[in-house]
């Protein structure tokens, strides 16, 4: 055993430290307690909307997307024999993302950006990337912001009310408002696109900024919103206890801070450091790696992809071979832990839909991490398999630009 599987092991980072089938039947316990609105960790929340429109959407609808630090906004133009297209897309950042606004602040900016869309057409898509509550009347109510994204008295506002408020500030007409989360868009919107049908489940996964999963529930007959980056069977390390003290929500979201592209740069951080003050490292090599005051994404990838190169960034602070090793072993680690803990979810949810190797789910997939983390959906994909006796119980595929595409399509379901 090397050092740095020695250490991960010993502080619960390895990936070894879940058992996959214990943990997947903890989440689907989890799932079935949220579900028969008992206490869970996993909110379950209702989303009113089905998958596939009755009939083939017609007409233009105005798309919204409020990410983790992103709001795009375009509109998007249905016909019934032909494939939507996107028009007029504007990207913008989010307000909230860069430091605290208020709930008004947050609804104005918003509708500001529309701007003369409205002209176009009287209905909204609005996908919203955070935890709320979709009521029969398909608007949402904000529960709260994740990611650290902060917007002040947002939480028990209605989205549809409060942009529609922020609309009439401006002296444009009430619009019809249809909300929806990210997972949930991005679903509706690539099975729409690749006109999909008769799959054995359809499954909606985020792994970007924040994590989540949405699903096609077969008893409730619609698509539920888990809201999975809550999740909290999965023990924390010491790292991951750390970062949730100093999170804004301490208690919340706690798979997602384990894994997501929020925190992942920071659990790296921690982790490094922490095998620094156990001397995992030489003396020099920990004092530059106690010397490091942050970490992120693009760094961190650049090493794992060098293979752990000393002309990276993070391979210039090992003083020697051996302590790059172990530095790209404990990274490498953290990556395979979270690709299993992920996966662990997305089991739960396949067995839940009922998907089998004969008539498989239909998984789409979005988010950065995903796409760019080191080896992330390789490290994904080979557990589902392993527990399912060597099948392939689903197809993935990855969202692109689908998100938009899927918001302004839920008006018509």
């Amino acid at each position: 055993m090397t050092k740095a599987e020695s250490f991960l092991k010993e502080f619960g980072l390895h990936e070894s430290c879940f058992d996959f089938i214990e943990h997947v039947s903890r989440f689907t316990a989890d799932m079935e307690a949220g579900l028969a609105n008992e206490k869970s960790s996993l909110l379950m929340l209702p989303s009113y909307l089905g998958v596939i429109p009755e009939t083939p959407p017609e007409g233009e609808v105005i798309a919204i997307d409020a990410g983790g630090t992103n709001l795009r906004i375009a509109l998007v133009r249905f016909a019934p024999d032909a494939a939507p297209i996107i028009e007029r897309f504007e990207k913008y950042r989010l307000p909230g993302s860069d430091g605290a606004v208020t709930k008004d602040e947050f609804f104005n900016s918003i509708a500001g950006n529309i701007g003369d869309m409205t002209a176009d057409s009287d209905k909204v898509g609005f996908c919203f990337s955070f935890p709320c509550e979709i009521g029969a009347d398909r608007d949402g109510k904000i529960l709260w912001f994740d990611k650290e994204v902060k917007v002040d008295g947002s939480a028990g506002a209605h989205i549809g009310v409060e942009l529609n408020a922020a609309f009439a500030k401006i002296d444009k007409e009430p619009l019809e408002v249809t909300v929806l989360n990210d997972t949930a868009a991005a679903l509706i919107g690539a099975v729409l696109a690749h006109r999909v049908s008769g799959m054995g489940g359809y499954i909606g996964l985020i792994y970007g900024t924040g994590s989540n999963i949405c699903y096609y529930d077969p008893e409730m007959k619609m698509l539920i919103n888990t809201e999975a980056g809550g999740y909290g069977g999965f023990r924390q390390s010491v790292c991951d206890m750390e970062i949730d003290a100093e999170s804004d929500a301490p208690g919340a979201q706690r798979l997602e801070k384990m894994v997501s592209g929020a925190y992942f740069s920071t659990v790296a951080l921690k982790a490094a450091r922490l095998a620094a003050r156990e001397g995992i490292f030489s003396t020099e090599t920990r004092g530059s790696i106690n010397g490091l005051e942050q970490l992120d994404a693009v760094t961190i990838d650049a090493f794992m992809r060098a293979g752990g190169s000393p002309e990276t960034e993070l391979g210039s602070l090992c003083a020697t071979e051996e302590d790059a090793e172990v530095l790209y072993e404990i990274l490498d680690g953290l990556y395979e832990r979270a690709a299993k803990l992920v996966a662990i979810a997305i089991t739960a949810v396949l067995i839940r839909c009922g998907a089998t190797a004969e008539k498989p789910g239909y998984i789409v997939a979005e988010g950065s991490s995903f796409r760019k983390g080191f080896r992330f959906r390789e490290r994904f994909e080979s557990y589902i398999p392993a527990f399912s006796g060597g099948e392939k119980p689903y197809e993935l595929v990855l969202a692109d630009d689908h998100a938009l595409i899927g918001a302004a399509a839920s008006v018509f379901l």
